[in-house]
């Protein structure tokens, strides 16, 4: 029988989350757009994914957010998705670049590329969430 992957459940070998720190305060994500930031069209996803709380992070009980900027072409992949910012620093990094760098979007009416988009992802409670 196959399994699921539930929020909030522990996957197989998992224990429960035991966080062992608070949830650092998130930044005003608007405040961090500039005028021009992804401005031209509007984005509609076609496939976008939260990553997956690593499991280093699970074990050790972190809990963070990150800001994550990238670029959408007009055929809708996303390209240079990059880490602005993140508290703490390095330990959900690499699992919000991969995600994003995966998302697709539907192509964009008017436009060649929207730049500097962002989002901002919450590692809390054993959960991600997107912000």
């Amino acid at each position: 029988m196959p399994t699921l992957d539930l929020p909030g459940v522990p996957r197989p070998g998992r224990g429960p989350f035991i966080p062992r720190d608070e949830l650092p305060v998130p930044p005003n994500v608007e405040r961090m757009m500039g005028p021009e930031d992804c401005r031209g069209s509007t984005l509609a996803a076609v496939s976008a994914s939260v990553p997956d709380y690593p499991a280093r992070a699970w074990d050790r009980g972190r809990q963070g957010w990150v800001v994550v900027r990238f670029h959408v072409y007009s055929d809708g992949s996303v390209h240079r998705a990059r880490v602005h910012r993140a508290v703490p620093d390095g330990p959900f990094n690499r699992a919000t670049e991969r995600a994003v760098s995966n998302w697709q979007f539907a192509p964009l009416d008017g436009v060649d590329i929207l730049e500097n988009c962002v989002v901002m992802f919450e590692f809390r409670a054993g959960e991600v969430h997107i912000r």
